[in-house]
């Protein structure tokens, strides 16, 4: 038997991690009594496969691999073989596994996960970051990955391809999607400050805030409330009086799970008015003044005294619920109002007045 020609037009119809199909043509009259052996090399390894046809499927290959495939035409003989023609070419590394966020920012994300394959010291990774039509790719040549310069509070999928050491042969891409964090609430202040109810408003200044929700955490010495709000702003109702309060404001994504780093405010609420104002000495130049408080908080509270005559307006402060105000004008009319102050000395409730002539 002459030899048989070479085959030609030798090409990869599918790489996979573990499996290659390789087709060719033949111009030979004889070729269709041909066979076809088919060398597979890896490194030292050799194997031989046999096809009836011009095409074969050769699996139980190793993922991320160079493999060098020869095919030979065989006369009708078996034993008559033609020159060998070749392809080189990688198969796929396997998919990544174990894609999680080991830190999610406002505009930064840091990914990590894991290889199996036995050839994984030579593959670098693809990530693909995408948001809405918005694709952007990085490389990586170790096992994570620091996406930077992303938009607070969206959405992205993040695709994870394994690339074999010709830089080309990609495996398949493993997915994660998630939010980053909105970025902290801004301008957070006390709209109105009362007794028992606290209004609070704050500003984003995010491009995707109008997806956004935010958690209200209301801290009160070891009593913890949390509320939620649609806008920008919230009426904390229910408060105990004269109290010190921390309000923590944080902003939620869209996914509802997603937040942002919370902003704090301190503040107390106002006292309650004091009660049951009166006069227990009346002379002509002094009065003495009691009353009474009901708040739990009362044994912080100061009291601000103002004296008032006509134009003339005079402060006195007491830490109890009496006082003596002196030096007074005698058979004059007097406006005398009491405001209770809380434990920071400043927030003041709703005075309390009694007149009266010395």
């Amino acid at each position: 038997f002459t030899e048989p020609s070479p085959i030609h037009d030798l090409k990869a119809e599918y790489v996979g991690a573990e499996k290659v199909n390789l087709t060719w043509a033949v111009s030979d009259a004889a070729s269709n009594s041909y066979a076809y052996r088919i060398e597979v090399v890896n490194g030292t390894s050799v194997r031989n496969l046999t096809s009836n046809v011009t095409k074969v499927e050769i699996t139980e290959l190793i993922p991320g691999t160079m493999h060098s495939f020869t095919v030979f035409a065989v006369a009708t003989d078996g034993q008559t073989e033609g020159e060998g023609v070749s392809i080189r070419l990688y198969t796929k590394p396997s998919p990544i596994h174990d894609l999680k966020e080991e830190y999610v920012g406002a505009e930064k994300v840091n990914l990590t996960w894991a290889v199996s394959d036995a050839a994984s010291n030579s593959y670098t990774y693809r990530i693909e970051v995408v948001n809405g039509t918005s694709v952007r790719n990085l490389t990586s040549n170790v096992t994570k990955v620091e996406i930077t310069e992303l938009i607070p509070g969206t959405i992205y999928n993040f695709t994870v391809f394994a690339v074999a050491a010709d830089g080309q042969t990609e495996g398949e891409g493993v997915s994660m999607r998630l939010y980053t964090k909105p970025s902290p609430i801004r301008d957070l202040k006390a709209e109105y400050v009362g007794a028992e109810k606290v209004n609070l408003t704050w500003a984003v200044s995010d491009a995707a805030s109008n997806s956004y929700t935010y958690r209200i955490e209301v801290i009160n010495g070891t009593s913890i409330r949390n509320l939620t709000s649609n806008v920008t702003k919230v009426e904390v109702t229910e408060l105990i009086p004269g109290t010190m309060y921390n309000f923590t404001v944080f902003a939620i994504a869209a996914d509802g799970q997603t937040e942002g780093e919370g902003v704090s405010i301190r503040l107390y609420t106002k006292p309650s008015p004091i009660h049951d104002l009166k006069a227990e000495y009346v002379g002509m130049t002094s009065v003495s003044l009691t009353w009474a408080v009901s708040d739990a908080a009362s044994n912080s509270y100061t009291y601000r005294i103002e004296v008032v005559n006509g134009t003339s307006v005079r402060n006195l402060t007491s830490n109890v619920t009496k006082v003596e105000i002196t030096e007074l004008i005698p058979g004059t009319m007097y406006n005398f109002v009491v405001f209770v102050i809380a434990a920071d000395g400043q927030t003041e409730g709703e005075g309390i007045s009694i007149s009266l002539y010395t």
